[in-house]
């Protein structure tokens, strides 16, 4: 609104209001200055008036109360009585739909008016006027000023008065406060191999709508969604005041260990949040050892124990992660040459292994089971095992046991012919055969020594003639009921018993030696 048009229209208005309710005050004034009129006889007594009230209206600045602010009504009595109290009322009204500022009424009350009290009490009181400041009147409304008093004598009370008041043009806009929350939630612990389950609710907590709303989530290094990607987006388009959406993923860890990480929300309305949430990834550990029993020690061999014979072998399973071990399960592969006598804790031959279901190992547990076993057939053997847990990386081992076997040998040694002449020759078939207690005998070594009386010649099996003595190439193993066959011819030097003497050696014992005689003539 223009300043000088607003400031002349509140001229116009306080003179206007002040010329029209001072009007009565100057018509009054001009009757008081009048010659008096020339006395009269004396009339009958006149009864005393009835009160009557008068109403004076004013609108203000255009004096039509359609197209005015405000609107002064002032209501007295028509007629009082000298020393009787009466009433003065003033009644200011907005007429507009906007708020008027500064309204203030000033009155002024004559000689022979003597004021005892009004309401509200005014603000200000100076020889006869008083000043009431109303301040601000709302659109639409009234406030009323009550006076009163009485005459002092007889003749007229004349009572002035004027309004002002700033005329406002208020327009209301409304302001709204966009806001934006975030919060993300993950569990606090999870195992490595099962998925983390991410959830993001956004929620407009403002008072205007959001638009283009985004939803990131940027995940640390070692966690991935489950499409492999390290990064998620989603978009929550426009959200009205209150209005919330949730958006939920999964991620899985490549490691254990704690995961902390911001997710973002943007708008359109430049207005973001972010949230943050942790999530401690962690895995179950499973370790396995072997345990056999001391080996045993005979001569120059050492082993576990004899066929037959039962013995001990544990194996203790360690839970050294820090998440349980659920459904952990030991199996050891039994091996053909061994049997099983018993076991712990429940033990069992399941489809050639021999397993153990162990349950639930809490991190830093531990669990030992032990088997009886016994061998069936010499030799030096692997003990196979391995133990597997939920979420948990098989736990191998493997140890070995030396079952021995109870070696028999026998050595057969037969000339033909005998007895045989000076000069002439006779065979020797050598038979050497395992015969012991499933035992394969290594390294078996035959040799044949001839007496001075005979004289060595030809021999099987690619033997080596060294003098007297003739050596057949080294047998690595001969199996358990196996037989090895050599012959070697002999040539007689001299008459008498000459004595061949055969040596079976081999790794499990030491040599045996069979003689056998030859007469010669």
């Amino acid at each position: 609104m223009n300043v000088q048009l607003l400031r002349r229209n509140c001229a116009l208005a306080a003179a206007t209001v002040l010329a029209v309710l001072t009007a009565g005050c100057t018509a009054q004034q001009q009757a008081r200055s009048k010659s008096a009129p020339p006395p009269a006889s004396t009339p009958a007594p006149t009864p005393a008036p009835e009160a009557g009230f008068r109403t004076a209206r004013a609108a203000f600045p255009t004096g039509n109360p359609n197209t005015s602010v405000i609107l002064v009504e002032k209501t007295v009595p028509t007629e009082v009585l000298a020393g009787q109290p009466f009433e003065v009322v003033y009644k200011i009204s907005n007429l507009t739909d906007l708020m008027v500022q500064d309204v203030t009424l000033h009155a002024q009350a004559g000689e022979n008016f003597k004021a005892e009290d009004a309401t509200p009490e005014p603000d200000e009181t100076s020889e006869g006027k008083a000043t009431w400041v109303i301040g601000d009147l709302p659109p639409r409304q009234s406030r009323e000023i009550r006076v009163r008093g009485s005459a002092l004598e007889e003749g007229v009370v004349t009572g002035c008065g004027s309004v002002t008041f700033n005329p406002v043009l208020c327009e209301t806009i409304k302001v709204l406060k966009p806001a934006i929350e975030l919060v993300k939630t993950m569990p606090a612990q999870v195992i490595q191999c099962d998925p983390i389950p991410v959830r993001l609710t956004v929620r407009n907590t403002g008072s205007s709508s959001l638009t283009d709303v985004r939803v990131t989530d940027s995940l640390p290094n070692g966690l991935l969604s489950e499409a492999g990607q390290s990064s998620v987006a989603f978009d929550a388009g426009t959200l009205a005041p209150g209005q919330s959406k949730e958006f939920a993923f999964k991620a899985t860890a490549a490691r254990t260990g704690k995961f902390s990480n911001p997710a973002r929300v943007t708008s359109a309305q430049g207005v973001e949040a972010s949230a943050q949430a942790s999530v401690t990834v962690v895995k179950p550990v499973l370790t396995l050892e072997c345990e056999t029993p001391a080996l045993k020690e005979m001569g120059n061999l050492k082993f576990t124990e004899f066929i037959g014979r039962p013995f001990q072998v544990c194996w203790e399973v360690k839970n050294t992660g820090d998440a349980p071990s659920v459904d952990t399960v030991l199996l050891y592969a039994l091996s053909p040459e061994l049997t099983l006598r018993s076991a712990t804790d429940g033990g069992a031959v399941v489809g050639g292994n021999v397993t153990w279901n162990l349950g639930t190992l809490a991190p830093g547990a531990s669990k030992k089971v032990c088997a009886t076993l016994a061998g069936t057939r010499g030799g030096d053997y692997r003990l196979s095992a391995k133990v597997t847990g939920a979420c948990a990386e098989p736990g191998m081992t493997g140890c070995n046991v030396i079952i021995q076997g109870i070696s028999a040998i026998l050595v057969e040694v037969v000339d033909d012919p005998d007895p045989i002449q000076v000069g002439e020759e006779t065979t020797y078939l050598i038979k050497v055969t395992n015969q012991g207690g499933g035992l394969d005998l290594q390294d078996v070594v035959v040799k044949a020594i001839f007496p001075d009386g005979m004289a060595p010649g030809a021999a099987s099996n690619n033997a080596q003639v060294s003098g007297k003595t003739v050596t057949w190439p080294t047998v690595a193993a001969l199996p358990l009921r196996e037989t090895l066959t050599y012959t070697v011819k002999g040539k007689a030097l001299k008459a008498g018993d000459n004595r061949l003497q055969v040596e079976v050696s081999t790794r499990q014992r030491p040599a045996i030696i069979e003689v056998e005689s030859t007469t010669a003539y």
